[in-house]
């Protein structure tokens, strides 16, 4: 049986009425960073980043959302669940978001805001604060990377990106209609 997640990542592709037809799907959805935002009743919520953590947590941590990081500064002064793989390296919040999927079972995981590249802008919510890290061109490159490995290491995950622009082309694509209109 496939056991489908949905994560929710900061591309500036991502829409108000994506956001509406996966709310209503019936799936776990992982929101990545502040894309909780935009799904406010997902049911995860990654950021692996302290800084992020230390900015949001009073607006997160509101939430009936389990709080996921992989930053054991988080984790240890605001109570979120340590998820950190066993793989070293590189890595960005939405591909560790992919691998929470599959840690929880996921056999099936479905992208909406993976758009991986800057001509589009920085995210659907704008530019983080001055003090928190805003995407930069040399990450991005580094994303396709990190996205990449995720087909060798989750061999038994089928992951599609829905999302409605990407520069990602190591997933299967689709559209949020094609995957969730009845």
């Amino acid at each position: 049986m496939t056991k489908t997640f949905i994560c929710i990542a900061s591309g500036p592709s991502l829409t108000r009425d994506d956001c509406e037809l996966v709310s209503g799907s019936g799936y776990p959805i992982i929101g990545v960073n502040s894309s909780w935002r935009a799904v406010p009743d997902c049911q995860h919520i990654y950021a692996a980043d302290y800084q992020w953590w230390d900015r949001y947590f009073s607006d997160a941590g509101g939430t009936r959302a389990e709080l996921w990081t992989q930053s054991l500064r988080a984790c240890n002064r605001y109570g979120v669940k340590m998820f950190k793989p066993a793989e070293s390296g590189p890595f960005n919040s939405g591909q560790r978001a992919i691998q929470l999927a599959a840690h929880l079972g996921a056999s099936r995981v479905i992208l909406l805001g993976y758009d991986c590249t800057l001509s589009n802008g920085i995210h659907w919510h704008g530019r983080h604060p001055a003090e928190m890290n805003n995407p930069k061109p040399q990450e991005v490159g580094r994303w396709h990377t990190d996205f990449a490995s995720l087909v060798d290491l989750l061999p038994n995950v089928e992951i599609i990106n829905a999302s409605r622009h990407t520069a990602l082309t190591c997933f299967e694509r689709s559209t949020p209609e094609a995957l969730f209109n009845p």
